[in-house]
């Protein structure tokens, strides 16, 4: 049994304990925003000690992080070679849009009919936001307001099932997103979608809602499959 004075405080363990959960967290952070600005493409090699040099996190802070990233599809492990930034074959991506295509344009629909005037007003906002970070081609602010824009809509929907479904796929979604804003022409075909979404949704028009959400959903997954046929080195795992 260990003596009095060797024994540390409950609270000093469970302060050490949060801190090191709060330090994962920056560092998973840090490693999906990498991820999803592109400094690291479809199925690069992650080096440990290159990456706890990046964020300044221990391997082992580093490790847990890379399980989190792991978790929500972003990274990859393989049998005694670390990890890697997630390649997604034709197959798993047609899933996933699918999948938000079910779900996706459920949410605009019942945005459409639920959503309060506030959220509206911020709805035009993340759009006007949107565009300026279309025409000065920033892509990590492309990334990020679009984030907000759909985090808004599925709040707005007032069905939190369908965020809850939409989770597993969540950060593979903004991958894809990210993936397609390089590409000039669609970044602009892609904010003209955007905008026939978010005319229907401030208009309160449901039907015209599940339509342009349907269209822009339709339109990225052919953008995805085209830039992939195109780049037939970063082709996926039969397999997926």
């Amino acid at each position: 049994m260990n003596s009095a004075g060797n024994e540390k405080p409950l609270s000093l363990i469970a302060s050490a304990q949060g801190q090191d959960g709060t330090l994962r967290s920056k560092v998973q952070r840090q490693l999906r925003n990498a991820i999803l600005d592109g400094r690291y493409s479809a199925g690069q090699k992650l080096v440990e000690r290159e990456l706890c040099e990046l964020t300044g996190a221990s391997r082992s802070i580093l490790r847990e992080a890379l399980v989190g990233l792991e978790a929500s599809g972003l990274v990859e492990s393989e049998s005694y070679r670390g990890y890697r930034v997630t390649l997604l074959g034709v197959r798993k991506i047609c899933e996933i849009f699918e999948l938000r295509a079910s779900l996706e344009t459920q949410a605009a629909e019942l945005f459409a009919e639920r959503a309060s005037d506030a959220e509206m007003v911020e709805l035009q906002s993340l759009l006007v936001e949107l565009e300026e970070s279309v025409v000065n081609a920033d892509l990590p602010a492309m990334r990020l307001i679009k984030e907000r824009y759909y985090e808004l809509l599925f709040s707005g929907c007032r069905n939190g099932e369908i965020r809850r479904a939409l989770e597993n796929i969540i950060d593979r979604v903004h991958y894809l997103r990210a993936r397609l804003m390089s590409s000039a022409d669609r970044r602009a075909v892609s904010l003209a979608e955007m905008k026939r979404l978010t005319t229907a949704l401030l208009a309160r028009n449901q039907l015209a809602a599940r339509a342009a959400s349907l269209a822009h959903l339709a339109a990225a997954r052919d953008a995805v499959l085209e830039s992939m046929a195109q780049n037939p080195d970063v082709t996926e795992k039969a397999a997926l």
